[in-house]
């Protein structure tokens, strides 16, 4: 059986380097005891960075979850699986989408206290974010899309704690709004799910890495947002 990589950015999203050891490599695709790499997920993208291993510097092309372990595709082989080596995370990279995907969760959050919207989708692009809503058919016309930026910036105005912890599936599934859904979505193997709460906006199950506090999120515009049939509609956001 094929021991899972212990991911250390669960825990601490702002960890940007560490030492590990290698477990194992094929080719130039590895799997190491640590990583600090998010592999991708929910609409995130993996994270970038670099290598050190001895003298030389390798470039972590993409990285992804294969039933717990966490592997790396580096930019050529590794020279010697026996020395340790040292990961640096791109870090411009990883809080740019941790901005982004704070942000998706507000707004999600702020939809479906207010008009019972369900988040359906979400996707990190390079310069922009998008979040895709499902509203009850009674509520939707009653909707101001064109005051959603405005009442995003004012629910911004004062800073939310965001905190991560590991529930049992059981704790999860007696969690009251939208969570119930996404639970009930997840595949009846997965004993534990990790909860993200925007304190007093937002609570979520989600695997991804998100800001401590919503004061980081920084200055935003909603540049667009798309009818995807009668009752959905795509919202983008750029960060400023």
């Amino acid at each position: 059986m094929n021991e899972m990589t212990i991911e250390l950015y669960k825990d601490n999203a702002y960890i940007k380097e560490c030492e590990t050891n290698i477990r194992s490599v094929k080719g130039n695709t590895v799997v190491f005891e640590h990583t600090i790499f998010y592999p991708g997920g929910g609409g995130q993208p993996c994270d970038k960075g670099v290598v050190k291993h001895g003298n030389e510097t390798y470039e972590v092309m993409s990285v992804k979850n294969s039933e717990g372990q966490i592997i790396h595709e580096l930019d050529r082989p590794l020279q010697n699986i026996q020395e340790p080596v040292f990961m640096k995370i791109d870090w411009e990279w990883r809080m740019k989408n941790m901005r982004y995907h704070t942000l998706l969760h507000v707004i999600a959050g702020y939809l479906y206290e207010n008009y019972k919207g369900m988040a359906t989708s979400s996707q990190i692009e390079t310069d922009y974010g998008r979040l895709e809503i499902a509203f009850p058919p009674e509520i939707i016309e009653e909707i101001q899309f064109d005051q959603l930026e405005q009442a995003i910036q004012n629910v911004l105005a004062q800073p939310h704690n965001v905190e991560t912890k590991t529930v049992s599936r059981q704790e999860a599934e007696q969690k009251e709004g939208a969570i119930k859904t996404i639970i009930n979505l997840l595949p009846a193997s997965l004993n534990e799910v990790r909860i993200v709460k925007i304190e007093d906006i937002d609570e979520q199950a989600c695997g991804g890495t998100h800001l401590k506090n919503t004061s980081e999120i920084g200055n935003f515009s909603i540049t667009k947002i798309q009818k995807k049939g009668a009752l959905k509609r795509r919202i983008r956001v750029e960060l400023n």
